[in-house]
């Protein structure tokens, strides 16, 4: 038996769809059943963003479909939602790649402190993806996120006082990535005496030397 949505006989016009690839902008065809793709130019994996993975919770045939997927993309379902935001973010910015490429170094940099330092990982590289948009949260909204994200990012976003040290420990992380993912651009700035993380310091005279500033 063939899961009625995954049957080709019922397919439609937009059956085949094609997106940026969120990490390079490379287009990347996608069948509607391909639980992912890998883009050509860059290599990574993309797992499929109109694939809603939440039928695996009460669906017979879960762990048959599910077993498609490579064991490390199996870990990482909550990385679809990152990947969804990025292809959004990335339509909206279509006419000005320099944004694009800077809210994506921010990001890169918030996942390469929170992997040191802690902190929110989801709200992190999703504040720091949005912050050239207007109306980011609109976006959130639209891409049906948690409410307690949306919260997360606003906070990020708005520079709000933190309440505890994790919320504080997130806001200096979202500060440093920001400043790196500018640095990683301009290459004429030493920002690492104002780094507020002790990675943040590291990746930042890193840069230094790179730029030989």
């Amino acid at each position: 038996m063939q899961c009625p949505g995954q049957d080709n006989r019922y397919w439609n016009g937009e059956a085949v769809f094609e997106l940026p690839c969120p990490h390079c902008g490379n287009v990347l065809e996608f069948f509607k059943d391909d639980s992912q793709r890998t883009c050509k130019k860059c290599g990574h994996r993309v797992l499929n963003p109109k694939i809603d993975f939440g039928c695996a919770s009460y669906c017979p045939y879960a762990e048959q479909c599910m077993g498609a997927l490579p064991s490390d993309l199996r870990r990482g379902l909550a990385d679809l939602f990152k990947d969804r935001l990025a292809i959004a973010v990335r339509k909206r910015l279509l006419d000005n790649e320099q944004k694009y490429l800077l809210v994506t170094n921010r990001a890169e940099f918030g996942e390469k402190l929170c992997q040191e330092e802690g902190g929110n990982m989801a709200a992190i590289v999703a504040a720091a993806l949005l912050t050239e948009l207007d109306h980011p949260l609109a976006l959130l909204t639209e891409l049906a996120a948690e409410e307690t994200l949306i919260k997360e990012v606003n906070a990020l976003l708005s520079r709000q006082p933190a309440m505890n040290d994790e919320e504080a420990k997130s806001a200096a992380i979202f500060h440093d990535a920001c400043l790196l993912g500018d640095m990683s651009l301009s290459m004429h700035t030493d920002l690492s005496a104002i780094c507020l993380t002790a990675t943040g310091t590291q990746e930042a005279e890193k840069l230094k030397k790179q730029s030989n500033i």
